[in-house]
């Protein structure tokens, strides 16, 4: 079920206005950069984050790129590390992208009071510490 509401919830918020046109994969990346606030984030540290190959996450970094919403560059003291940046043009899209992603969090949780959302944050954060150990 929870794979069923995933997936229905991409599809709903790449029809927004919001979407910024990015992938639930990009969408993904953009997010865990977002989560670094700013910091350089080597790409390996995309793979390890998202389960994915090398070539996946350079896949994905370059069309970000071209879309203008990622910059990356290779590290001045590591010559072999290539980190990814958040660039000026993500941040004002992202103003967007929230309110699409807000009102699509209303539309799934409508009809639950206060309690019933706590409790359902409560244990999606046990689900998701269950996978991440």
């Amino acid at each position: 079920m929870m794979k069923l509401i995933v997936d229905r919830a991409e599809s709903l918020f790449m029809q927004s206005e919001g979407a910024c046109d990015v992938t639930p994969a990009q969408c993904r990346v953009l997010l865990y950069l977002q989560n670094r606030d700013g910091e350089a984030v080597a790409q390996r540290d995309i793979e390890r984050h998202l389960g994915v190959s090398h070539t996946t996450v350079k896949g994905l970094l370059q069309r970000l790129e071209e879309k203008g919403l990622v910059r990356t560059a290779f590290d001045s003291a590591d010559g072999r590390v290539k980190n990814a940046y958040l660039t000026e043009a993500y941040r004002q899209r992202h103003e967007d992208a929230s309110e699409s992603i807000q009102r699509l969090e209303s539309r799934m949780l409508a009809g639950l009071d206060d309690a019933e959302r706590e409790q359902l944050h409560k244990l999606l954060e046990r689900i998701m510490a269950n996978i991440i150990s």
